[in-house]
């Protein structure tokens, strides 16, 4: 296919009318929108998101319920996908009633404010129950700690477990503080210091217990013993977790009954809120309002139907391009072509007036991946895990895409695999005569062969490149420059391939002396060709040298497909290495067999994985570096139209 034709285009339409036109315009995703100015007096259009202050909130109810909902199996999910699917009028009556919905939302929201008061109430008596869990031995009633004569505190010290601890404790007090003191032990490691309450002796003490490496524990409030207080907090704490398991029962029940339908309804609002944003760049009279963008040609007619379809007064009028303006970039490419595409969209989007390299990097893509796996089996079980995505699971479209291409790479990897031997790593003796017979490569025995096709191949795809340049020339109506700057090496190359046949025997109507010659003419053209350019004469040797330095340049990306080769070579000695050291420890007691089979199946799904993942890499960037920069002059900025995101909701036409 091609790259979608693109128009800038005005949209108008009645202030009545702009919701039910955006929708229109949104559902068929095809406009892109940006500020408008236009030359006549205007101000900004008044309309208002109706449920800007609603959307947050269901939202944020959503986000609350999340861990609530009902959990669904990893198979289920997969095999009925995460979306559900609503037609329009489902989606246009899960909104309408706003009012119920927010009435949803409310209780929601006393139940959340319920939620932070327990949690709160239950933090501070998890607080006063760990204190109190400190003090519970002490048979003093927490009153009696801090009293006009006497104040008690709790000490805790770890040395207090060694022996003498506790004695050295007392007689460093006992030296160093002239006040007297009493001595309560609480625990192994907790003692209480009960002492005049005094402030200079106070805090005295507290300085001694400090440098003897313990430290003071905060002191509870209450009237009775710690341990009184401590039963106490205790049954309020559970009463506490009591009260929070009943609000975890109400959250699991909102979440049962209205989950679902909020995610919905939190989802449409918001492709209503995409549409009102457009609104803040668009320009308005005292009727209308005016939208500027670009617009999908091929969805035009579509959408100016459903505007008189649904009786719209909207109009679309066509604007001139600024000088150097290029319209955003799209791709539209028949489904056998389509999943290539994110290889393209990994690069870039071309220039506008470019080519869609996806129809012409397909071909290439599909040969150059199973040059680099070469193994049946790998491509076996890429098509298979393709297969059971495509079949049996619901998954998102770019997933869905991407398995496609899954599909296609490793059909590719068996055919090219039955070509080069590859079968896991087996042994030529162990294969079956009748797949010997379709080997035409040897790439660990005779690897010069594979490296030659894959030098062939270069020269063939880098030649491809000229002759789509020249096309895309054409396209944009600079044909005769398209012709002088790769016609003179495309017939460089010709010749080049005619040296190589008649040397090897493959054709004999001409000598390579002629051949030779002709070089020298193409090589004559491409100076020539270069020195048009010049504004003068130094200039065009200038060119025309540089010209010649473009040899090495071309040199060097068909030396790039080498690393087909290598990955291919790379493939079968990691999968033939796998089988190796499994044959080692077959032969193990008792656990040969077992280690050897884990052996095998890690080791062939690790190598799977290392070499898919080199193998789409390296192909892709053959295609961006050798290829691509033939005849793609510019990069292109990517086509956002406003349009739904699906992501909970699946819109079917029924």
């Amino acid at each position: 296919m091609a790259i979608v034709p693109m128009q800038k285009v005005r949209l108008i339409v009645h202030e009545t009318d702009v919701d039910t036109a955006l929708d229109i315009v949104q559902r068929a995703g095809a406009f892109e929108f940006y500020a408008t100015e236009v030359d006549v007096p205007t101000t900004s259009a008044d309309i208002a998101f109706p449920n800007a202050l609603l959307l947050p909130r269901v939202q944020h109810a959503v986000n609350f319920l999340e861990p609530y909902a009902p959990e669904t199996g990893l198979w289920r999910t997969l095999r009925e996908g995460s979306s559900i699917e609503l037609n329009e009028a489902q989606i246009a009556e899960q909104v309408r009633d706003t009012d119920a919905i927010e009435s949803i939302v409310s209780d929601l929201e006393k139940i959340q404010v319920e939620f932070a008061e327990v949690n709160e109430k239950k933090r501070l008596l998890e607080e006063q129950h760990k204190v109190l869990n400190n003090w519970k031995n002490l048979p003093i009633p927490l009153q009696s700690l801090s009293t006009n004569h006497t104040v008690t505190k709790l000490v805790e010290s770890i040395s207090l477990k060694e022996e003498g601890g506790l004695s050295e404790l007392i007689s460093q007090l006992m030296t160093e503080n002239e006040t007297p003191f009493l001595i309560t032990e609480v625990s192994e490691t907790r003692v209480a210091v009960t002492l005049l309450n005094e402030s200079e002796s106070l805090t005295k003490t507290v300085q001694l217990i400090e440098a003897a490496g313990a430290t003071i524990v905060a002191t509870p409030e209450g009237n009775e013993t710690p341990e009184v207080e401590f039963v106490a907090v205790s049954e309020r704490l559970a009463a506490v977790t009591g009260e929070l398991a009943l609000l975890h029962d109400q959250a699991e029940h909102f979440a049962i009954t209205h989950y679902k339908n909020l995610r919905i309804v939190a989802e449409a609002i918001t492709w209503q809120r995409d549409r009102y944003a457009v609104i803040e760049a668009a320009a308005a009279t005292k009727s209308t309002v005016v939208f500027d963008g670009w617009l999908n040609q091929t969805k035009r007619e579509e959408i100016e139907s459903a505007f008189t379809e649904k009786n719209i007064a909207a109009v679309f009028t066509e604007l001139e391009l600024d000088e150097g303006e290029e319209p955003p970039v799209d791709l539209q490419n028949s489904p056998l072509i389509q999943p290539f595409e994110a290889v393209t969209r990994l690069y870039g989007m071309p220039g506008y007036k470019d080519l869609d390299p996806t129809v012409f990097l397909a071909g290439f893509f599909f040969l150059f991946f199973g040059m680099s796996l070469t193994d049946v089996g790998y491509g076996a079980f890429l098509m298979i895990v393709s297969l059971i995505i495509l079949t049996l699971f619901k998954v998102a479209p770019p997933i869905r895409m991407f398995a496609k291409l899954l599909l296609f790479v490793g059909f590719s990897t068996i055919l090219v695999g039955l070509l080069f031997g590859g079968y896991l790593g087996i042994a030529p003796e162990y294969i079956p005569q009748f797949l010997k017979d379709l080997q035409v490569y040897d790439p660990i025995g005779n690897p010069l062969p594979v490296f030659y096709t894959a030098l062939g191949l270069g020269v063939v795809q880098v030649m491809a490149g000229m002759i789509i340049k020249i096309y895309s020339d054409y396209r944009n109506g600079k044909i005769m420059q398209g012709i002088l700057d790769q016609g003179p090496w495309l017939f460089v190359f010709c010749m080049g391939i005619l040296y190589l046949a008649t040397s090897t025997g493959y054709a004999s109507f001409i000598s390579t002396e002629q051949i030779i010659n002709l070089i020298y003419v193409g090589v004559a053209m491409v100076v020539l060709s270069s020195a048009r350019k010049a504004d003068s004469i130094f200039g065009a040797i200038q060119k025309s040298l540089l010209s010649l330095y473009d040899s090495i340049g071309y040199f060097s990306d068909i030396l790039s497909y080498s690393r087909l080769l290598a990955l291919g070579l790379a493939t079968t000695a990691l999968a033939f290495a796998v089988n190796l050291i499994a044959s080692m420890v077959v032969e193990t007691p008792f656990v040969g067999e077992i280690l050897a089979l884990a052996i095998l199946i890690i080791g062939h799904l690790f190598t799977l994985a290392v070499n898919t993942l080199g193998a789409f890499i390296h192909s892709a960037r053959l295609q961006f570096v050798e290829f691509f920069g033939k005849f793609i002059s510019g990069t292109g900025k990517t086509f956002t139209p406003l349009s739904r995101a699906e992501k909970y909701i699946a819109v079917t036409d029924d």
